[in-house]
């Protein structure tokens, strides 16, 4: 997807985009077991030329060649490479082909095109073919489903069963989400056993909904921009925007990881665990070569058994929660007996491999010229407040963060549904009841959207909400919903006791944020800073459109997904601010950045 450009002025070309695509490692960082590959290509990046393969994105292919750096801001110029790689934070923005402000992180490469790494927001080539304009298409549906994930296709599935005709909408360019993520069509799989069970549990799933293919329809690299009249979604698709009318709507947008800002975490080579599994599970290409994970929760654990697998050297894995009263919640927690036996086996191999387990640790700075270089580490207490002394240094490559996740309620918004802060979450959630629907009828929710619960929740949620949304487009009565429903509720419930218990182990505390210095970059897009947003709420505000207002926050690419939870945080801890008493940033379309060129569109 082409995002709205600026055409600036010609600035000189600096020496780190001259050297950029030639400072490539020797050493391919493609992993090549278990797959094969599409077609070689040949991309040019600064005028060099790069090889690639069909089916990967710029990003990957640009990783594999060893480039970190793909922009510099226009702010504060400094240096910028992949962050999430799932097209949310806009970190790593290239021209393609004249077209400036691509996300390199998903779109596919062509063979041929010519990639330059951007200063600023970069500056459209007028010599270069401008997409033609774009075409308004209205369509009326009886069920629509954001989100390709476990929650949503289970959905999909369930309201398909029951006689609805289903349209799933996905960002990306295959169904699966994060933890059912699936290599490009290109690559063949030649040992599925390598890529381990999510991916053969993923195929499992979407392959349930081929054998639905005359129900269910799914619309890929469809992207959902703005809420018009009640339930009428506008998408953009193929050049054409889209109104889309629905009878029911399931919000199954998933999750995004927590932003906990730390001087030097806009390097290149600082990203999320989340980012680096979906190089190492979608591309099969390494982030890096020495790796540090900070965070909590057991998807650190995860990726860093992912990154052994990978030929990957893992240094540390830092954990911020303590096993301060962890006793109390073993019953609820051998609720998941194989989930526990999982986590256990993860743990013991990453020590076998002498990998350093550091509890009660926090990330508190990276430290590097133009990437990173080294990650310092801090011990803390039981509620993460800082213990002076206990600091270590880690000389990486490579610095992956992950604590926790935050719902993706931006569509709920634009819904109007009403919202409430869970502080286990730390973050909102909407409003929904035991059939997954919120206070705004037709309107159903499930997965991590709605509270972070894993797949095996999502799952058995995104059935509900099927059944309840066939019942309101009216394939089916409430009760044969209700009596559908049922085999889900019981299990459901066990899985949401073990949930809560996984949530009091790895809390989420103020004192998380306590090393965000005033020159700490909070606002990713913006390039603001901690101090900017402190003296905006010192000079008389603590609402969060106003500090928006003020300083700019919350107003670039992401509008707000990666500052907002920071200064919420930063109110209660250093303000006395109840979090549950703040209201969100006020969202506005377009709530993603779209072609302007859509918006002139042919009747």
């Amino acid at each position: 997807m082409r995002l709205l450009s600026i055409d600036l002025p010609k600035r000189p070309k600096s020496n780190r985009m001259e050297k950029a695509s030639k400072n490539q490692i020797k050493n391919d960082f493609r992993i090549e077991t278990g797959i094969t590959r599409g077609n070689k290509i040949e991309i040019f990046v600064n005028g060099q030329p790069v090889g690639a393969y069909e089916g990967e994105t710029i990003g990957a292919a640009l990783a594999a060649s060893g480039m970190r750096d793909f922009r510099r801001t226009a702010q504060l110029k400094d240096s910028r490479g992949m962050y999430c790689c799932m097209g949310s934070c806009y970190g790593c923005l290239v021209t393609v082909d004249g077209q400036p402000n691509i996300k390199a992180c998903i779109t596919p490469v062509q063979a041929g095109e010519q990639i330059t790494l951007q200063e600023s927001f970069g500056r459209v080539d007028m010599d270069s073919p401008g997409p033609p304009p774009g075409r308004l298409v209205r369509k009326q549906v009886p069920l629509v489903i954001i989100g390709g994930g476990p929650a949503g296709l289970s959905a999909a599935i369930a309201a398909a069963g029951a006689g609805t005709r289903v349209l799933v909408l996905d960002e990306n360019l295959q169904a699966g989400g994060q933890i059912y993520r699936q290599l490009p069509q290109t690559f063949r799989v030649n040992e599925p056993a390598i890529l381990g069970t999510d991916y053969l549990d993923g195929k499992s799933l979407l392959g349930q909904v081929r054998q639905l293919a005359d129900v269910i329809t799914i619309w890929y690299d469809a992207l959902v921009w703005s809420v018009f009249e009640p339930n009428q979604l506008a998408v953009a698709r193929n050049n054409e925007l889209v109104l889309l009318d629905a009878r029911a709507i399931i919000i199954a947008t998933g999750a995004y990881e927590r932003p906990v800002p730390v001087p030097g975490w806009t390097l290149p080579g600082v990203m999320t665990a989340g980012g680096a599994q979906v190089l190492i599970k979608s591309q099969r290409v390494r982030p890096g070569r020495r790796v540090l994970l900070a965070g909590t929760g057991p998807l650190q654990l995860v990726v860093a058994n992912q990154m052994l697998n990978a030929g990957m050297e893992v240094l540390a894995v830092t954990e911020s929660a303590s096993t301060e009263g962890v006793w109390r919640m073993v019953p609820d927690l051998m609720r998941q007996p194989a989930l526990i036996k999982q986590g256990l086996a993860y743990i013991y191999r990453l020590k076998r491999a002498g990998v350093q387990m550091l509890r009660s640790h926090v990330l508190l700075g990276v430290r590097g010229v133009g990437k990173a270089e080294q990650a310092i580490v801090g011990k803390v207490d039981s509620r993460c407040r800082p213990i002076a002394g206990a600091d270590k240094i880690f000389d990486v490559d490579t610095v992956c963060i992950g604590y926790g996740l935050i719902p993706s309620v931006w569509l709920t918004r634009m819904l109007g549904c009403r919202h409430v802060y869970h502080p286990m979450v730390g973050g909102w959630v909407p409003y929904f009841d035991e059939n997954m629907q919120t206070d705004q009828p037709g309107v159903f929710v499930a997965g991590d959207g709605v509270g972070i619960a894993g797949v095996l929740v999502a799952k058995r949620q995104g059935t509900i909400a099927g059944l309840y949304a066939a019942a309101h487009a009216g394939s089916i009565s409430d009760a044969q919903a209700r009596q559908a429903a049922r085999a889900q509720r019981k299990p459901l419930a066990s899985m949401g006791k073990f949930r809560r218990a996984m949530d009091r182990m790895y809390q989420i505390y103020p004192d998380l944020y306590a090393n965000v210095s005033d020159e700490t970059i909070v606002c990713r897009c913006e390039g603001i800073t901690a101090g900017e947003i402190r003296k905006a709420i010192r000079e008389g505000t603590m609402n969060l459109n106003d500090i928006k207002k003020r300083t700019r926050c919350g107003m670039g690419y992401c509008q707000g997904a990666n500052c907002q939870p920071a200064i919420v945080a930063m109110l209660g801890r250093e303000f006395g601010a109840n979090p549950a008493q703040i209201n969100m940033m006020t969202t506005r379309p377009p709530v993603r950045p779209v072609p302007l060129n859509l918006l002139i569109f042919d009747l």
